[in-house]
């Protein structure tokens, strides 16, 4: 008898449930994580410098450069692991950038992919088939060199079910990665994928030395990771600080400063004073900071689109939500917009069909269209009409559980209040990170609040948060809820040919190369789902992020992985 295949959700996208210390880029089709600051992009980082005082940088490879010195970044949390196969956090994740490295890298402003760890893009021998050779004389932190071996090895390891890496789900249109050459692989793709070559550029596809990784076991690798990135470990003083320190054998260039720190500093306000006082080089700046951080002649400051998008999820298993009239009477409830200015003030865009702004330009999405039809003002007239036509007229109570965050805790006390003058008693309970997200893997909830990073493709978006993760080639088991399945909708209606429709054409999309027909599909699944209200879309957010002026040759962007130290720029420290 055949096992069945063990299932390993990936819940390393939930971007917004922190804010993180500085950008965290993730270049690929949306990556991961808990979001607030830093993902993927779409198409340009919204903003520039707010702050003029920027003088000008001398670049990589100018003799002006100085060698040495600590740059000291913001963590919003301890890392759990140093293993990129295993890790769930979004700050972790641009910090293993640092030590790892992906077979591609994104261009800065994200218009192309470049060949990182592979010598060339991959050359595609047919709709499933590609190769990949790889650059001589790449060298691990502990001196090894990089052979076809290790990226073999990477793969498989992730792809292994046995292993439960949290990166199985991102590859899972991999079949299997196979050594053709002592410094080339090829990849065996179970169907065409649109977004093969951006995933290569992530730390979901890092690449690790298989001899010491697999002596080493899962366990002792996590503390002691090695790399081939511009830094490697040095320090790790767990729930306080982290510290790599340059590795000089690195293969584009050796970084110009010595160290990288990262100092763990919850709170996004002590995190900024540090900054403003010289603790750290650099941090987030909260909203309400802002003016503060612009009148700093010793900072600069970015505003970069996350990508991301916020709102209110429903369990459409639970009463009352399984009527659509009352997850419609929803959306006349609460100013979204004043929402979304109570949440994020200047920091934040209102979303359209589950996707930020950024990307419903890029795609020319009809998300005019769709901001008329399914965005309604205020009403509470009509939101009671709603609630009486479903038989709830007299009102009801729900669960509203909201993780240990600011803004969500903001939009639980609005949303309460408003819910108050409906009818609607609303239990707001805060939990912790960790509890949250086991609520949305079991289904505990009637109502809470989402954050989803999907990254400038609409398939980060739609494939993980609504397709039917019944229809996978591992399907969840029986008594599996899952967080991505689009509001419990499809456990609510297992028969709606509706939804899978939508669930088929979201698996479709994924293995276009014409971006028209995706583009057509992508429509069509949004006004599905929207025509269902699974979710209250709110907000997508920026960061402002901001560095001491003492920091010469930097730039992070929405898509550079390492803004220290990469292919275009190499930081170093002016006093």
């Amino acid at each position: 008898m055949t096992e069945k295949p063990k299932y390993s959700w990936n819940r390393r996208r939930f971007l917004t449930v922190s804010a993180l210390g500085g950008v965290t880029a993730i270049a690929g089709c949306g990556g991961k994580s808990t979001t607030g600051d830093g993902s993927g992009g779409a198409g340009t980082s919204d903003g520039g410098n707010t702050n003029t005082n920027s003088g000008s940088d001398d670049g990589n490879g100018n003799s002006n450069a100085k060698k040495g010195g600590t740059f000291v970044n913001v963590a919003p949390e301890q890392a759990t692991t140093l293993d990129p196969r295993m890790n769930e956090l979004a700050w972790a994740n641009g910090m293993m950038h640092y030590l790892f490295d992906g077979l591609l890298a994104m261009k800065p402003d994200g218009s192309e992919l470049v060949p990182h760890l592979a010598k060339e893009l991959p050359k595609q021998q047919d709709d499933t088939t590609f190769t990949v050779p790889l650059k001589e004389g790449v060298k691990f932190h502990n001196g090894a060199e990089l052979t076809a071996d290790d990226v073999e090895y990477s793969f498989s390891w992730v792809l292994d079910s046995d292993n439960k890496s949290t990166n199985q789900e991102n590859l899972s249109f991999v079949d299997s990665v196979e050594k053709s050459g002592d410094m080339e692989v090829t990849f065996n793709l179970k169907h065409p994928y649109a977004l093969f070559e951006q995933t290569l550029a992530g730390m979901n596809a890092a690449i690790v030395p298989k001899k010491y990784a697999s002596d080493k076991g899962q366990k002792k690798f996590s503390r002691k990771p090695v790399g081939t990135g511009p830094f490697k470990l040095k320090n790790w003083q767990a729930g306080s600080s982290l510290t790599l320190e340059r590795f000089d054998d690195y293969f584009i260039d050796a970084p110009n400063l010595k160290q990288l720190k990262y100092r763990v500093i919850p709170e996004s306000d002590t995190a900024f004073f540090e900054l403003a006082s010289g603790g750290v080089q650099q941090a987030s700046v909260p909203e309400k900071l802002l003016g503060n951080a612009q009148s700093k002649k010793n900072l600069k400051i970015k505003r970069i689109s996350q990508f991301d998008y916020n709102g209110l999820i429903f369990n459409a298993k639970h009463e009352p939500f399984d009527n659509r009239k009352v997850r419609e009477a929803m959306q006349y409830l609460v100013d979204y917009d004043a929402m979304l200015k109570v949440t994020k003030g200047e920091l934040g865009k209102r979303t359209y069909g589950y996707m930020p702004t950024e990307v419903n330009k890029a795609w020319d999405f009809p998300w005019q269209e769709w901001k008329k039809k399914y965005f309604p003002k205020k009403d509470h007239d009509k939101a009671k009409q709603l609630l009486k036509e479903a038989g709830y007229g007299d009102g009801f109570e729900v669960d509203l559980p909201t993780a240990a965050s600011g803004k969500f805790k903001n939009m639980a006390i609005m949303l309460q209040n408003e819910m108050e003058n409906v009818g609607i008693k609303a239990n707001v309970r805060e939990i912790t990170i960790g509890q949250w997200l086991d609520l949305l893997d079991n289904g505990k909830y009637d109502v809470t609040f989402y954050g989803w990073s999907g990254g400038q493709d609409p398939d980060g978006f739609f494939y993980y948060l609504f397709r039917d993760p019944q229809n996978d080639d591992s399907p969840v088991p029986d008594d599996y809820v899952g967080n991505a399945s689009a509001g419990m909708l499809y456990q609510a209606y297992p028969d709606s040919k509706k939804l899978q429709d939508a669930d088929a054409k979201i698996r479709k999309a994924r293995t276009l190369q014409d971006r028209d027909k995706r583009r057509k599909l992508y429509i069509d699944i949004a006004e599905t789902f929207q025509s269902e209200y699974p979710h209250i879309q709110v907000y997508s957010e920026q960061s402002a992020t901001a560095w001491n002026t003492s920091v010469k040759d930097y730039d992070p962007t929405a898509y550079v992985a390492q803004p220290l130290c990469n292919e275009w720029s190499n930081s170093w420290l002016s006093n």
